[in-house]
């Protein structure tokens, strides 16, 4: 099944409304080796349960990365909250008796009330619970718009990608060309050699010359590392296009470093000025490949 790439960075926002309350949700999505989800709100006011299906949402679209969830009221009116009367009145009999106590005159006014409950006395005015079910709409807005961002930077990063692989593509295409007139050049250059040291009257053994080219031509032999290198290159191409049924960043990353292997590996084999200049090449236009990599999901 093609897929589209996902970058790992976006971010979302949704709002809703549980009884009397009006939240907000906001999240943000940045790179990350494994999956982890972060929420933030106002301590206390998030049930554990909340929290776990936000996390359990999250996970079922973002496959990857670090996702901090931010959960804020916003638009409080006085209406919104419900005063508990009984806790009121033993709010003001506690300062009644403080006043009296201290030989206090002014007597305790709503005011005086509403300042002390308004500190951890707080805690005592109910208001709506939060609930998954109120608060599920936020959530899914707001994961719908990090995985639109993410899909748009993706599919602007795996352009990007896609150009870079033909281009390495290109380099290795050049790279077994000239690989493969190496042995005759090699010959050609020891047989130079030799017949620039050797006395006048030494004559040289075309049987031992044969054997030594033969051991050279071995050395030199990169046929393999090609036929890797092509594989590895072939399956790039094809992840790039979405045809991974999941999320591809860790794939991805793994046949990067294949193909760092592979083109090093041919790099220290063969010394040949026409090689290295490309092997150096393909080496610049991958580390821009992996720089880039890393942001899918």
């Amino acid at each position: 099944m093609s897929t589209c790439l996902l970058s790992m960075t976006g971010f979302g926002r949704g709002m809703a409304e549980t009884g009397a309350r009006r939240f907000v949700v906001e999240m943000r999505s940045l790179n990350g080796r494994g999956s982890e989800v972060k929420i933030r709100g106002r301590e206390g006011d998030i049930p554990a349960g909340v929290e776990t299906e936000i996390v359990r949402a999250v996970r079922a679209q973002v496959a990857r990365g670090t996702v901090s969830v931010t959960i804020r009221e916003e638009g409080i009116e006085a209406p919104a909250a419900i005063i508990d009367l009984a806790v009121v009145r033993q709010a003001h009999g506690v300062l009644e008796t403080l006043r009296r106590e201290l030989g206090l005159a002014q007597p305790v006014d709503l005011a005086t009330v509403a300042a002390f409950l308004a500190g951890p006395g707080a805690r005592h005015v109910h208001r709506d619970e939060i609930t998954w079910d109120g608060l599920r709409p936020a959530v899914e807005q707001a994961l719908r718009e990090v995985q639109a961002t993410r899909a748009r930077e993706g599919a602007a990063l795996s352009t990007d990608l896609r150009q870079r692989l033909d281009r390495l593509c290109e380099l290795a295409a050049k790279i077994e060309k000239a690989a493969s007139g190496l042995p005759t050049r090699a010959a050609r250059k020891l047989e130079e050699r030799l017949a620039a040291v050797a006395m006048s009257s030494t004559v040289l053994d075309p049987g031992r010359l044969a054997q030594e080219v033969a051991i050279l031509a071995e050395k030199l032999d990169v046929s393999e590392e090609l036929v890797r290198l092509r594989t590895h290159l072939h399956h790039l191409g094809e992840l790039l296009a979405g045809n991974a049924p999941e999320a591809a960043g860790r794939k991805i990353d793994f046949l990067v470093q294949e193909v760092g292997r592979e083109v090093n590996t041919i790099g220290s084999k063969v010394q040949d000025a026409p090689i290295t200049a490309l092997v150096v090449e393909s080496k610049a236009e991958l580390e821009k490949l992996r720089e880039q990599a890393q942001n899918i999901e």
